[in-house]
C-alpha cells in the first residue's frame, strides 16, 4: 500500500497553479499557472529549473503538456492559442493560435506526433 502522505512540496508559483505534467524521464515535471508562468522542477534536487513566460502577450495558463521526448512544452491559455518552449535551449517557440476563446484542456499522443487541445469555443483541434 502506498503511503498517504506527501513527500515533496515545490513553492514558487504566486497563483493558481492549473496543471501539472511528468517528465517522459519519471524525474521532472511541468506546471501551468494562472500567474501566467509555466515552470519546470526537478524532483532529485527539488528545485525549480526554468521559469517560462511568452513574450508579448500576458495569459494566465491553463494547461500544459510535453513532447514525447521531453524537449517541448506546451501550454494552453486564456490568450486562446497554445504556447510552446524548447526546454534544451531555453527558448520560446511560438503559439499554436486558431481557437476563439480560452484554451482549456491538452493532451500530447504517446507517440509525440499530434496535440489534441480544447477550448470554450466548444471545438477540439488536433495539431500534427
Amino acid at each position: 500500500m502506498r503511503d498517504q502522505t506527501a513527500k515533496q512540496t515545490f513553492f514558487g508559483h504566486e497563483a493558481d497553479v492549473n496543471s501539472v505534467c511528468y517528465h517522459p524521464s519519471g524525474q521532472a515535471f511541468v506546471t501551468a499557472s494562472e500567474d501566467k508562468t509555466a515552470r519546470l522542477w526537478d524532483l532529485r534536487s527539488d528545485q525549480q529549473l526554468a521559469t517560462y513566460k511568452p513574450p508579448n502577450s500576458n495569459p494566465g495558463f491553463t494547461s500544459c503538456g510535453l513532447s514525447f521526448s521531453g524537449r517541448f512544452i506546451f501550454c494552453g491559455s486564456d490568450d486562446n492559442s497554445i504556447h510552446i518552449w524548447d526546454t534544451l535551449k531555453n527558448q520560446y517557440n511560438g503559439a499554436l493560435t486558431g481557437h476563439e476563446n480560452r484554451v482549456t484542456s491538452l493532451s500530447v499522443a504517446g507517440n509525440g506526433m499530434a496535440v489534441a487541445t480544447c477550448s470554450w469555443d466548444q471545438n477540439v483541434r488536433i495539431w500534427v
